[in-house]
């Protein structure tokens, strides 16, 4: 599974389909640490969400830029759909890893805060980055073109659902009482940038037991994926 993530990484960097949401990623943090000095978990908060917009960008046109002929020959050389997936997830967290330690380094080097960055600060946001960034990629994998052929509906629908999963509190707010349980449907990206914001004045285990919820929504959502492409690739 390892040298086939290293294939599709190769592949797609060879297509340059990856230009638009590095570039696009790197152009939102260098305008948010245009000043300074910039609160730390404030900043934090903001970039993990330019993670998850990114990363479900970078996870949209990863999964697109192969042909269906190209999947299928994988999927035969490794032996399986499962781990055919497995090193899809593989190969797009590589890059998620590599932004979010640029997110978290980059203000430190460059003395873009205002104060010292202590070391629950620092772990809470790098986990904070990383969950938001599994968080995009598992939400591409189900407008992919292998799932949507119609790719201008599929960004759409993903743009949509991003939107509204970051800002889910507001819109949950004027929504009537008896609707409010939609809240658990949505990605919890709203309610991590909350935590990163109010972290020093909520109680550690609110952060945390919000990072767990949302590694459970996404080991729920790579199940799901799982055994639906599973069973779609039996009936074909």
């Amino acid at each position: 599974m390892v040298a086939l993530a290293r294939f599709l990484l190769k592949s797609y960097t060879r297509k340059h389909a990856y230009f638009a949401p590095l570039a696009g990623t790197l152009i939102a943090m260098f305008l948010l640490y245009s000043y300074k000095p910039n609160p730390v978990m404030d900043s934090y908060a903001v970039t993990s969400v330019f993670l998850f917009i990114g990363a479900s960008w970078t996870g949209l046109t990863f999964l697109n830029h192969g042909s269906p002929q190209q999947e299928q020959l994988h999927i035969i050389h490794i032996g399986s759909m499962r781990r055919y997936m497995f090193s899809q997830l593989l190969a797009m967290l590589i890059p998620i890893v590599l932004f979010a330690i640029l997110f978290i380094v980059y203000p430190i080097l460059t003395h873009m805060f205002g104060e010292p960055v202590r070391l629950q600060q620092l772990f809470q946001a790098t986990c904070g980055h990383l969950v938001m960034g599994m968080l995009g990629i598992m939400l591409s994998l189900f407008f992919q073109r292998a799932w949507m052929p119609n790719g201008t509906q599929a960004t759409a629908l993903l743009l949509i659902l991003v939107i509204v999963s970051i800002g889910a509190k507001p819109i949950i707010a004027i929504l009537p009482i008896s609707l409010a349980w939609l809240h658990w449907l949505l990605p919890p990206v709203s309610p991590i940038m909350d935590g990163l914001l109010n972290s020093s004045k909520s109680a550690p285990g609110e952060v945390w037991g919000m990072i767990g919820w949302s590694l459970i929504y996404i080991l729920l959502l790579g199940v799901a994926y799982m055994a639906i492409s599973i069973r779609r690739d039996a009936r074909t």
